[in-house]
């Protein structure tokens, strides 16, 4: 451990940002140990039609995404990032555990939903807090190292719910509870965080007038945010990709697998993703990224046995990997550094609130049609999504002034 500027650092990393890694790892250890059997829990023992899954996926992201944005606003006024960390863990942590309770498919929408409040309620804070605790010469490479600690933390819960259904057998409400433990570690870890080891640019002050300065960020902010509002329709498609590669011939344990694979590339690939978009530019890496994702689709559509659905979840994997580290760190080099909050927020709730009617729809065709109409339906919305991304990358690299923004 040396010292940089007074700041603590570990290979590069300032002590907070590899703490924050360390407590996204065990978050998502807990939640992926549910992800891949969730779906099969509603449908096999709760017996609840394909509408309810794509609704699950809706509803619990929307309904947190409103207080993405307020908690985001609202640690930019209070300029305190801790306690929202430690109240949105800590009732993610209890819904969990209490999954394993439920009777009916209505108590496992209600959990999931406050399941999502509570990363709603931690969410823009941390990614505040990660972006306060680096440079921004090496902010692409920290949300690469974050998104990577998430996956990787993601990829070993998926691979614990493995071992737990084929080897030891376990019922889907023994791994809920089970899934607990490394969520309550990950809420003991917030109480290590320095949130006096920032960076030197300014913060909010208090009386700042937070909702007047939003409407002043700047326009490739406000379209890159949209942007995302429409690509928000890949955030509901994992359920969807599980089924469908049951559909395609795998048991229970082979799409878990699969579902493993997808997080292994993802954490694998998000590092060098953050970094070479500190060295080319954010848009590049964004833009290659949701390229993968719509060639994803179409595999999906005309998926027929397991080896297109592997190549489907590969795809999926790579194309997170190269976009949702990378789409945070722009968000932040876009905003006002005394707003970063706010404008994470922001982003997140465009995500969530589109994601309603994408899972909707996506449910409704399903049932109506099948999982090919569903996945063409993502292809058509994502297509829309990329252009607009496109024409933002365009504007900024193709003019001597651009947006105006910071160069990244």
């Amino acid at each position: 451990m040396t010292s940089k500027a007074g700041k603590r650092y570990i290979g590069g990393f300032s002590l907070n940002v590899i703490l924050i890694g360390f407590i996204s790892f065990l978050t998502d250890a807990s939640s992926e140990m549910i992800v891949p059997i969730l779906p099969l829990f509603l449908t096999e023992v709760m017996l609840a039609p394909m509408l309810i899954v794509g609704l699950l996926e809706g509803v619990a992201e929307s309904t947190a995404s409103i207080l993405k944005a307020v908690s985001g606003i609202w640690s930019d006024r209070v300029r305190r990032r801790a306690p929202f960390m430690t109240a949105g863990y800590s009732l993610s942590m209890v819904s969990k555990l209490l999954f394993a309770f439920s009777t009916i498919w209505q108590h496992v929408v209600g959990l999931k939903v406050a399941e999502r409040v509570g990363k709603g309620i931690r969410a823009a804070p941390k990614d505040a807090l990660l972006a306060d605790s680096c440079t921004p010469e090496t902010r692409g490479k920290a949300f690469g190292f974050h998104k990577a600690m998430d996956t990787a933390g993601a990829a070993v819960g998926v691979a614990i719910a493995f071992v737990l259904v084929s080897l030891l057998v376990l019922d889907y409400r023994t791994i809920f509870l089970l899934s607990a433990i490394p969520a309550l570690i990950a809420v003991l870890l917030i109480f290590f965080l320095d949130e006096s080891e920032r960076t030197q640019e300014k913060v909010a002050k208090k009386n700042d007038p937070i909702f007047r300065n939003i409407g002043k960020f700047p326009l490739e902010l406000k379209v890159f945010i949209a942007a995302m509002g429409i690509l928000s329709v890949t955030s509901v498609m994992t359920s969807f990709l599980i089924v469908m590669s049951k559909e395609s011939g795998a048991d229970a344990t082979t799409a878990i697998l699969l579902y493993l694979v997808f997080n292994i590339v993802y954490a694998g690939f998000s590092i060098p993703a953050g970094s070479m978009s500190d060295r080319v530019g954010r848009y590049p890496i964004i833009l290659i990224g949701y390229a993968s994702l719509f060639l994803m689709f179409i595999i999906a559509s005309m998926c027929s046995n397991l080896w297109m659905a592997l190549a489907a979840f590969l795809l999926y994997g790579f194309a997170y990997a190269l976009t949702q580290g990378v789409q945070k760190a722009l968000v932040t080099d876009l905003a006002p550094c005394n707003l970063r909050g706010s404008a994470l927020g922001l982003y997140n709730m465009s995500i969530g609130i589109a994601a309603l009617p994408m899972a909707i729809a996506g449910g409704v065709i399903w049932d109506i049609y099948g999982g090919w109409a569903t996945f063409t339906f993502g292809a058509a919305v994502s297509s829309v999504g990329l252009f607009l991304l496109m024409w933002l990358a365009i504007r900024k690299y193709g003019s001597k002034e651009g947006f105006g923004a910071i160069k990244n």
